[in-house]
């Protein structure tokens, strides 16, 4: 008896074999994104051709979102002619794609120069949603009576005292519009610059080309800026007026929203986040709640417009107790939870050269671009 107790004692002294932080982090670290690829030039017809091979350790999440797919554009300078791969579902993709472009030589006799100033750009994206050819070949068929009556979802009916149906829209109020982009993510690019020293191999019927070259995606904002005058957590378009009244104590501020824009960097991180959003202004005298509003919600995305029936704030205010009013404006974050993240926000007051520019032209709105902070 006294052996087994020894025994389960010296058991519950041992410390579990955890494994370090840093050793769980160097276990996970995801591999390089990298894109292989091959060009070669005809000299013969002067169409140079690019062959995309493959990539490597795209990544695999964003956030609680896995990619339905990937796919690579490839973009040729400087006549700017572009190609697209077919979506790939492997984050892992073999692809073996090859697109041509005529170059515009100005010389018949090969040269060095034919290369000057032309390069090849590759930008790998990560597809979330469903692309546009995509729906259109997996839209679901609707059953039998939908088809026949052409019910669209969301439509209500009701029945006539002749028996027969009628139709009622939807009453489904939306306040923005999405943007196509929001359904890519931009993995990185890759620039290729063309050099004649660059083709080594020597093929058939006059062709030339380089060996196959694989090269780590660089991340970049896709022709979106990134963090530019846009605020790291994003920006809103803002128009505010001031109204008088006839006594003074009934003056009205209009606050109104009507876009909202960010950086894929930020949209990427509001998905992290989870939850959808939703802007919510809020006016103050002192600390008296005045008015408050919010927008209704919407997935993260880098462009958004809202309606301004559905994001404007109107509040009365007393032009003697202007000093002390203050209006707020927040980007949030609900999930399914219920919990709620602060994401930005924008506070104007009297001493604010804003504020200031309303009150000074009364009955004129003023729209300006502002940074969340």
């Amino acid at each position: 008896m006294e052996q087994t107790v020894n025994t389960v004692r010296n058991f519950l002294r041992k410390k579990p074999a955890f494994r370090s932080v840093d050793s769980l982090d160097n276990s996970n670290k995801a591999a390089v994104p990298q894109i292989g690829f091959r060009v070669s030039f005809s000299e013969e017809d002067k169409a140079l051709r690019v062959k995309v091979i493959g990539a490597r350790g795209l990544p695999t999440d964003y956030g609680s979102v896995r990619p339905r797919g990937y796919l690579v554009k490839v973009t040729f300078y400087p006549t700017k002619e572009k190609f697209e791969t077919k979506t790939n579902k492997d984050s892992w993709p073999t692809i073996n794609e090859e697109f041509t472009c005529n170059l515009i030589i100005p010389t018949k006799r090969f040269s060095d120069e034919y290369f000057k100033g032309k390069f090849v750009s590759f930008t790998v994206y990560a597809v979330l949603g469903k692309e546009m050819e995509e729906d259109e070949t997996l839209e679901k068929p609707k059953s039998i009576l939908k088809r026949y009556l052409s019910i669209n979802e969301g439509e209500q009916f009701f029945t006539l005292r002749s028996g027969s149906l009628k139709r009622i829209g939807s009453q489904r109020r939306s306040s923005y519009t999405s943007s196509a982009v929001s359904n890519r993510r931009t993995i990185g690019a890759v620039t290729y610059n063309l050099d004649r020293k660059l083709f080594t191999q020597k093929l058939r019927n006059g062709v030339i080309s380089t060996p196959d070259i694989w090269r780590n995606i660089t991340e970049i904002a896709s022709g979106i800026q990134s963090q530019p005058r846009d605020g790291t957590k994003g920006s809103i378009e803002l128009t505010l007026q001031y109204g008088l009244s006839e006594d003074g104590k009934n003056d009205v501020v209009e606050v109104t929203v009507t876009k909202f824009r960010c950086s894929i960097q930020t949209m990427q991180y509001h998905e992290k986040v989870g939850g959808q959003l939703y802007i919510k202004i809020t006016a103050f005298e002192d600390e008296d709640l005045l008015q408050k509003m919010k927008s209704d919600k919407f997935d993260p995305t880098i462009s958004l417009k809202l309606e301004s029936s559905a994001s404007t704030l109107r509040a009365n205010v007393n032009k003697y107790n202007i000093e002390h009013v203050n209006i707020m404006i927040r980007l949030m974050s609900k999930n399914m939870v219920g919990k709620k993240v602060l994401l930005g926000k924008v506070e104007f007051d009297s001493k604010s050269a804003f504020w200031k520019e309303i009150v000074a032209s009364p009955g004129v709105a003023i729209t300006k671009m502002i940074n969340f902070e």
